[in-house]
């Protein structure tokens, strides 16, 4: 099997000229009132005609990032186009003959007639100035577009001859901002991790007999490939179960119907030889703390589990090592005696089957309430232990000492085996004391506790709080800190996006919801990543929702960028 390690952000060619044009109808400042912008030498000709820009247009320039920047109103009217602003969407309309052309700001799209059309990067707004990827507008219009480095002109050709669509010089051409000029980001890199979860939910659709499962996961696979990933994350442990034969966990319900119930087969042996003989990597997905849950109940859990064990054997020393919280069982993290069955539990995956990686995601600690002392979960562990750290930080440090030997345990037995967490997105949410409890900053700052974190960074661009501004956790926003995190430390990086909000009317703050109003989200958000050149890969929740019929324009756009 070949192994897809991410070392870092690969290039695949040299990006095409693109410029950007400044669009003087909505923020009107003249362009010599920024110290940072040069005297401008460059021209725009169309058809021949160098094209005039009238006084409070502004004229084209050079920025101090190298980056050639024109008037849009007075390149587009010259054109023949009419110019609008839809205040309420964000989006600048450009309109000639029967052609309309929406570019909304923060997409790295733009829409053609109402047909999304990817680019290689999106419209923005900074230092009070909208800019446009023009080349994009004019060459949806059926002209041609280059740049004349003799002339320092930017050609347009109205009958869509003269197009550079594919130069890259290396001068002061019109360029993508953000750019290094040999990757357009654009398109996926071979050395990126692109990975598919599929989740229990997944099995609870599956058949419970060995041909109907390994058909299905036959199929999963294929389209796992079709859709551009190198890469699967399959749940393996869900509920203090597993998909395989082990020394500590009974057999999953998903395996053959009935937890503790042998399905006369070995799923994970086949799923790992399947994913590999397609070239996928195999990252085996367990949750350490959950016990019971939607899926399996406390009903349908097997004599042989071991919290049935501590809970009926008699023996009062080991009455909480799981603790009933809400309905629901968890392992006690504070217990040495579970961290030690989930550490087990890891070692043997490991020891026994060809893994490329050991995956947890989001659900740690659950909701506590210390106050309440029906919902203070572990606090009488707390409370004797006599620890001079507060409730919360011992709390995290009970969540780090299982990370951090689970890491050691399996860079022991497989140094070449990844292992990897995905918490939740919101970095404000995971640093609360009363739930999670995970040290995000430890993990990521020092060494020997995870290869990767992957947040699930499931919100648009254009999420708002409550104040109707862009929110914190908003994608681009959100993706700048995670990535500020991760540069204190040796951590890869990789971002969780969620293809269960495609064509949902998800709440978001905006009049309509994002996800009804476009349909390359997930594309945008990937190039936006690709665009920073700090992020290593994806991974994608979850494989059901890809054959979802709302998602299917989403899904379509994705590939694109994924292939």
């Amino acid at each position: 099997m070949n192994k897809v390690r991410k070392q870092g952000f690969g290039s695949k060619g040299v990006l095409a000229a693109a410029m950007l044009l400044l669009i003087s109808a909505f923020c009107v400042y003249p362009w010599w009132e920024t110290s940072a912008m040069g005297e401008s030498d460059i021209k725009v000709k169309i058809d021949g005609e160098t094209v005039v820009f009238q006084s409070g247009y502004g004229e084209p320039f050079i920025d101090a990032n190298n980056r050639t920047l024109v008037p849009v109103r007075g390149a587009l009217e010259a054109f023949g186009a009419m110019v609008s602003w839809d205040e309420a969407n964000s989006m600048v309309i450009v309109e000639k003959d029967r052609t309309m052309v929406k570019v909304p700001i923060g997409n790295a799209a733009i829409i053609v007639n109402g047909v999304s059309v990817m680019n290689d990067t999106a419209a923005v707004i900074q230092n009070e100035r909208t800019y446009l990827p023009i080349r994009a507008v004019f060459e949806a219009f059926g002209a041609g577009v280059s740049w004349d480095d003799s002339n320092r002109s930017v050609v347009v050709n109205s009958d869509g001859s003269g197009s550079d669509n594919n130069s890259g010089s290396g001068t002061n051409q019109p360029a993508v901002p953000g750019s290094t000029g040999n990757h357009s980001g654009s398109s996926a890199d071979d050395k990126e991790m692109r990975a598919m979860w599929i989740s229990y939910l997944e099995y609870m659709e599956m058949p419970k007999n060995e041909a109907g499962f390994k058909a299905a996961v036959d199929k999963m696979f294929d389209r796992s490939v079709e859709l551009g990933m190198n890469a699967v994350i399959v749940h393996v442990r869900s509920h203090s179960d597993a998909m395989y034969p082990s020394a500590y966990y009974p057999w999953s319900i998903f395996a053959s119907g009935t937890q503790g119930i042998d399905p006369g087969y070995d799923p994970l042996a086949y799923m790992v030889s399947a994913a590999h003989s397609r070239g996928l990597e195999f990252h085996a997905w367990l949750n350490p703390y959950r016990v019971t849950g939607y899926g399996t109940y406390w009903n349908q859990t097997a004599a042989s589990n071991p919290v049935r064990i501590w809970q009926s054997d008699g023996d009062p020393a080991n009455d909480r090592w799981a603790l009933l919280h809400k309905g629901e069982y968890y392992l006690n993290p504070s217990v040495p005696e579970a961290r030690a069955l989930v550490i087990n539990g890891i070692k043997e995956i490991v020891e026994n089957y060809d893994v490329d990686g050991i995956h947890f995601d989001d659900y740690f600690y659950p909701t506590v309430n210390d106050k309440d002392a029906s919902l203070c979960f572990d606090k009488p562990e707390y409370d004797a232990s006599g620890s001079s750290m507060s409730i919360a930080d011992w709390r995290r440090n009970n969540v780090n000492l299982l990370v951090k030997d689970i890491y050691s345990a399996v860079k022991q037995i497989n140094p070449k085996v990844e292992f990897g967490i995905s918490p939740a997105g919101n970095v404000d949410n995971l640093r609360r004391n009363d739930s999670y409890f995970v040290d995000i900053d430890t993990w990521m700052s020092k060494s020997g506790y995870i290869d990767y974190i992957m947040p699930q960074l499931y919100w648009g661009f254009e999420r708002k709080d409550s104040s109707g501004n862009v929110a914190a956790y908003a994608y681009e926003n959100n993706l700048n800190t995670w990535i500020k995190l991760a540069a204190k430390g040796d951590v890869k990086l990789f971002v969780g996006l969620n293809m269960a909000n495609a064509g949902c009317n998800v709440s978001d703050n905006n009049q309509v919801s994002e996800w009804l109003r476009y349909n390359d989200i997930i594309a945008r958000q990937v190039l936006a990543a690709r665009a920073t050149g700090k992020v290593d890969g994806f991974a994608f929740f979850r494989y059901a929702m890809f054959n979802s019929s709302v998602a299917k324009g989403e899904v379509e756009n994705l590939v694109k960028v994924c292939k």
